[in-house]
């Protein structure tokens, strides 16, 4: 039986060809249960190390899934939770880039809108490290309909960007992007992941969270640092970012840098978070427990244990 805020899940929602609960992680990494909305698969972005070239087999080219089809299944689905009285936040970044090909955003955006206004409270967070340009689609959408989307910006330091996410815009395009939907009056959360520490590291990742908080205040900021999966490893092309992970930790999400690099990095990081003003919520990515029983002093969470209700990225 698998359950979500005490509600047992069908069977069909574990597993769906457009909705399904993520709920992958083992008992060792906290990673609260979140809802996939799988309206696209694979990314034109060339992220050297990412996770879609594991999970799709090698094959990231973009493919966008009948939206009628996806309609009939989220308003199915919105239906039960409706039934249950549950809230949900569906991510529609897991799979894909949210807002990489902004035709395909543009359709997507008009089919669920039509569908959540059917519904009561429900919301869609859209993950990118799309640029100005890729906004576009959102801009365009009604103020009213603004409420039900999350705009969720994936921002690294500018020598990461240029070394590992290829095709990529610049992280001070993405700045600029997520300033413009904030300033349109968007809900805006910030991704800082993966951490790679290149050499500078340090100076240019505080850089960062200055310039980040200069030009808008996002409601959450998620760290990650790197991660290999076994099948991101064995399916990436370019596997330069792999000699961060050379001699780390092996956990329940793949390997991991050492526990103590990990650790003061993220430390460093939330200090000069803390330091310049931001009083919004900070979490981490897939991560230990024991990692975030090591910096629960910083990060304001709850009582320690795998089910906690962080407030990170993917949740509502």
């Amino acid at each position: 039986m698998t359950l979500y805020f005490g509600v047992e899940v069908p069977k069909k929602w574990l597993n769906s060809r457009y909705v399904a609960l993520f709920n992958k992680a083992s008992e060792e990494i906290v990673c609260p249960s979140f809802w996939e909305l799988k309206w696209a698969v694979g990314c034109p972005f060339g992220c050297t190390y990412c996770y879609l070239q594991g999970t799709l087999f090698g094959k990231k080219q973009p493919k966008l899934k009948n939206l009628r089809g996806l309609s009939e299944e989220l308003d199915e689905f919105l239906g039960w939770c409706d039934q249950h009285d549950l809230h949900v936040l569906l991510n529609a970044g897991e799979l894909c880039d949210s807002l990489a090909i902004p035709h395909w955003t543009a359709d997507f955006l008009e089919t669920v809108s039509e569908v959540l206004e059917k519904h009561n409270g429900h919301r869609v967070l859209l993950v990118s490290k799309g640029g100005v340009k890729h906004i576009e689609p959102l801009l365009d959408i009604a103020d009213e309909l603004r409420t039900y989307f999350v705009a969720s910006f994936s921002i690294n330091s500018s020598k990461v960007a240029r070394e590992f996410e290829l095709g990529t815009p610049s992280p001070s395009d993405r700045m600029e992007a997520a300033r413009i939907l904030f300033e349109e009056g968007f809900e805006v959360r910030i991704r800082i992941d993966p951490i790679i520490p290149v050499r500078g590291w340090e100076e240019s990742y505080l850089h960062l969270v200055e310039s980040l908080l200069d030009r808008l205040s996002p409601t959450r900021i998620t760290l990650g640092t790197l991660r290999g999966l076994r099948k991101t490893i064995k399916f990436s092309k370019k596997r330069e970012w792999y000699q961060f992970l050379r001699n780390g930790e092996k956990t329940g999400w793949g390997l991991k840098m050492r526990f103590g690099e990990r650790m003061r990095i993220y430390r460093k990081i939330i200090e000069k978070l803390r330091e310049l003003g931001f009083g919004g919520e900070i979490a981490l990515c897939k991560e230990t427990l024991e990692m975030w029983m090591a910096l629960k002093d910083l990060l304001n969470s709850p009582q320690p244990s795998p089910d906690w209700a962080i407030r990170c990225n993917c949740t509502f």
